[in-house]
């Protein structure tokens, strides 16, 4: 009895782990699509732009040619130097390329590499890698790090580390969660990295074009086509019909009449024309005290 109770409870749990990844793969895959998506409606400049942002600390000078390589799967040549250690002075450079071996790739899928390479390469302490160090994460090989102690003689104990490479484990039709579990990593803080980014991309894009910059630096939330004064201030908005900003500019002339000053008030209804008196000659009409000071005789029908 004792047995199969604890048979069943193992496959409880396989079972819920089991739900777990595939959640947890699910959200990561949503994340990933709808960062493709704002590639496509934003262009590809300004999405490969912000991942190159989000990884500047770690990637350093060549964050954006490694972004741009993974996205169009194309090779990637990192350069790195190293000073003389003899009396010449010369300074050694060291030629890098990278491959990725998984072709073309989405925009989400670009980033989940760089964000499972930066959190491999940190658990072994390296948080700025060398193009050798990048290259043995994404596409396989050895890296050695010294552990920070040293023998009886002083020499630094190093240690060696065989990687698989995430984007050769990719290119064998892995699954990222699979890939994740190879590695003994967890996808969330992936996923909420791409969630913030996807985020900043999507808020950026609604201040930009959901709103009309006035003259003076003011935003009139209106849509619709509304007059703005020469100090930026709204005078009418031919959408909802209402403006409720003060005249501030030139009255309209109405017929052989010539409009001097600008009346104050809150005016009501479309297209409203004041008259030189200070009436409206249009639908709407003047609901404060507007003062022109203009002298028409007539009124334009």
């Amino acid at each position: 009895m004792k047995v199969s109770t604890l048979i069943f409870t193992a496959g409880l749990v396989g079972c819920w782990s089991g739900m777990g990844i595939a959640q947890t793969t699910t959200a990561l895959n949503a994340e990933a699509s709808k960062m493709n998506t704002l590639g496509a409606s934003q262009g590809e400049t300004k999405v490969v732009d912000k991942i190159s942002s989000d990884f500047s600390s770690f990637l350093g000078a060549d964050s954006k040619a490694v972004v741009t390589g993974l996205r169009n799967g194309t090779p990637i040549t990192l350069t790195s130097t190293a000073p003389s250690t003899g009396t010449t002075g010369v300074t050694t450079t060291d030629t890098t390329i990278i491959n990725p071996p998984t072709g073309k790739m989405g925009h989400g899928n670009v980033f989940i590499s760089l964000a499972l390479a930066k959190q491999q390469l940190g658990t072994m302490g390296i948080t700025e890698p060398t193009p050798q160090q990048l290259q043995a994460a994404f596409t396989g090989g050895q890296i050695t790090t010294t552990t920070g102690a040293t023998t009886a003689t002083g020499t630094p104990i190093s240690s060696t580390q065989n990687m698989d490479g995430i984007l050769t484990m990719r290119s064998q039709n892995m699954g990222w969660g699979q890939i994740a579990q190879k590695l003994g990593y967890k996808l969330g803080p992936v996923i909420s990295s791409m969630k913030h980014t996807n985020q900043n991309l999507t808020t950026t894009t609604s201040t930009t074009t959901g709103a009309t910059v006035k003259s003076h630096g003011q935003v009139n939330k209106s849509s619709q086509s509304g007059i703005v004064s020469a100090g930026g201030q709204s005078q009418g908005n031919s959408s909802h019909g209402t403006s409720n900003g003060k005249g501030a500019g030139s009255g309209i002339v109405s017929a052989s009449g010539k409009v001097s000053g600008s009346g104050y008030g809150h005016t009501h209804g479309k297209s409203n024309i004041v008259t030189g008196s200070g009436h409206s000659a249009a639908s709407g009409g003047v609901s404060g005290g507007g003062n022109g000071s203009g002298h028409g005789k007539g009124h334009s029908k």
